[in-house]
């Protein structure tokens, strides 16, 4: 048993050897159309180093010929094959400049904003690229808007909103967190005004709204907690409005005590 598997190691190794100088001689070669064909095959057995180095290989014949539209599209899905999605997406805008009337235009279009989706990182890191994966998910469909890829376009621009909007909530959050009571009440308000949809975070957001205008207000000097105090006590009550069914009784107790604690405060100014 041991024997013919080291036979077949042997084999194996000899052919991979054979494979690669096989490939080193085409790269060389003159035959362009050899090495499309090779491209081709390797792509579509998803060997996309070879299919890579071939269609790179290709680039500068090909400019002017009848291939250079396949060369330059399947260089780019030869390079989301193996992942990377900054230079696929980087070729397929490209393509889409080099060649606007050609059929694969609108596939391409569609392709560069699926790989700046796909380097969208989390929502705690720079969203420069998600905001751009939008963009360009909104450029496809205003160009194609009758295209079957336009649903899972506006599917993939709400998986990368529903980031933006996590991503400026806590960054609000974190602002009342820390203790900066007057820029975590703006914040919030912001975001309210921003995302008026963003319905999962509406309720926490009004909340800690009322808690950042209360801290801000006993921290301010006498001649602004009048004021202040007021903005507090319509916050509770626009609060209470939208959420009187609430089942968390803790926030609906924290809200009521400050709630009353404010009139006392506006009584005693008075």
């Amino acid at each position: 048993m041991r024997r013919e598997l080291s036979i077949l190691c042997i084999v194996l190794a000899v052919l991979g050897v054979s494979c690669s100088s096989s490939h080193n001689k085409l790269l060389k070669s003159n035959d362009q159309d050899a090495k499309f064909e090779a491209a081709m095959k390797a792509y579509e057995r998803k060997d996309y180093f070879h299919a890579n180095q071939l269609f790179e290989n290709l680039l500068l014949y090909s400019r002017g010929r009848e291939t250079a539209e396949k060369v330059n599209f399947y260089y780019g899905m030869s390079l989301m094959g193996s992942k990377d999605y900054y230079s696929a997406g980087y070729q397929f805008e490209s393509f889409v400049k080099w060649f606007p009337y050609s059929k694969l235009a609108e596939e391409a279009l569609f392709q560069a904003a699926y790989c700046k989706y796909l380097e969208s990182p989390e929502y705690s890191l720079d969203q420069t690229l998600t905001k751009q994966a939008i963009n360009n998910f909104q450029a496809y469909i205003d160009k194609y808007p009758k295209s079957e890829r336009v649903t899972q376009a506006n599917k993939l621009m709400d998986e990368l909103r529903q980031k933006l909007i996590k991503k400026d909530y806590v960054n609000a959050y974190n602002y009342y967190k820390t203790s900066a009571y007057q820029a975590a009440q703006t914040s919030l308000k912001n975001f309210l005004n921003d995302y008026p949809d963003a319905t999962e975070y509406r309720e926490e957001a009004m909340y800690y709204i009322v808690l950042a205008g209360y801290e801000y207000a006993e921290k301010s000097v006498e001649s602004k907690q009048k004021e202040r105090y007021q903005s507090v006590v319509m916050d509770c009550e626009r609060y209470n409005a939208i959420f009187n069914a609430m089942q968390d009784k803790a926030k609906k107790q924290k809200i009521e005590a400050i709630y009353k604690t404010a009139k006392e405060k506006l009584e005693n100014i008075k």
